[in-house]
């Protein structure tokens, strides 16, 4: 866990244990408490610190030990985002797929982790909550989707993942956000597109012109399919649910794919993702990348 990661889950604590009372204090033993006894109480108390200097805690008074604080009302406001952060199927899901890159770049040139030795670390624990394996192995089967990473024994037994060069400068950066990296690389591939008229005409580059009656972006099309197959590797979708949508959503993105893809044909593919995404899925990520699909093109779609 991060120094960051760490804070976190000792606010959670703290707010636990004073019940989000600014006027109770409450004392950490890291020698006793099993919470804490892989740091040491110097570590704790810089910890405490970088809460105080956030305004989440005070340590002021005559306290016994330099473990001793009080929460503050900001400190139990901060708690509350945690807390919804931690519960968050998405949150969950970034975590995990996060941890992965992190842990395969411990050893870095070798960039490859073993999942049951990492099941067995602290990467597995978000703030004060730990992952389940269905949870770490949707965020596998995404890494992979992506092309972030190899699986080794996938899928009937997943044993290890290797990132690829592309999921290695994903795990370079200094704050590993995989979304926000699939994102940055999807809006750096994008051609220049601008539309001539009504969204009937689409020129891409500076002089290619392709007329159409769907004058779709394909960058948009790809960060909907991309909100789309995370949101159902994130929620609890049923086995019929996850097929259906992810095979709607591979339609779409082969086409994409093609070296022609054809307008109408996109159009179709599109709907009936959007379909299918509704029927199974909450409304996230995917929702507001669908419409603003239909508010570019003029596709009435229903939500």
């Amino acid at each position: 866990m991060t120094i960051e990661d760490e804070s976190a889950r000792l606010l959670l604590w703290v707010n636990a244990r004073t019940g989000g009372d600014s006027g109770h204090i409450v004392d950490l033993d890291a020698k006793t408490d099993p919470d804490w006894q892989h740091l040491s109480d110097a570590d704790v108390i810089m910890l405490i610190e970088q809460l105080e200097h956030g305004g989440l805690v005070t340590t002021r008074g005559a306290f016994a030990s330099g473990t001793a604080c009080r929460i503050t009302p900001v400190g139990v406001a901060e708690s509350d985002r945690l807390v919804r952060e931690r519960d968050s199927p998405r949150g969950r899901f970034d975590f995990a797929a996060n941890s992965l890159v992190a842990a395969a770049m411990e050893d870095y040139p070798q960039v490859r982790v073993e999942l049951g030795t990492f099941v067995g670390t602290r990467r597995m624990w978000f703030y004060d909550s730990v992952l389940d394996l269905d949870e770490v192995l949707r965020a596998v089967r995404y890494l992979e989707d992506n092309q972030l990473a190899i699986v080794e024994g996938w899928p009937a037994q997943p044993r290890a993942i290797i990132l690829t060069p592309l999921g290695t400068e994903c795990g370079s950066d200094n704050t590993i956000s995989v979304r926000k990296f699939l994102s940055e690389q999807q809006d750096s591939r994008r051609p220049n597109i601008s539309f001539n008229g009504p969204v009937s005409g689409l020129q891409v580059g500076d002089n290619n012109t392709q007329n159409n009656t769907f004058g779709y972006d394909p960058g948009q099309l790809a960060d909907f399919a991309r909100e789309v197959l995370a949101a159902a590797q994130t929620e609890d979708v049923s086995n019929q649910g996850l097929a259906e949508v992810t095979a709607d959503v591979e339609a779409l993105q082969a086409e994409l794919a093609t070296a022609a893809p054809d307008a109408g044909r996109v159009r179709g593919l599109f709907q009936k993702a959007v379909e299918s995404a509704k029927t199974y899925l909450p409304p996230l990520g995917w929702l507001a990348a669908a419409q603003a699909i239909s508010a570019a093109t003029g596709v009435p779609i229903a939500f």
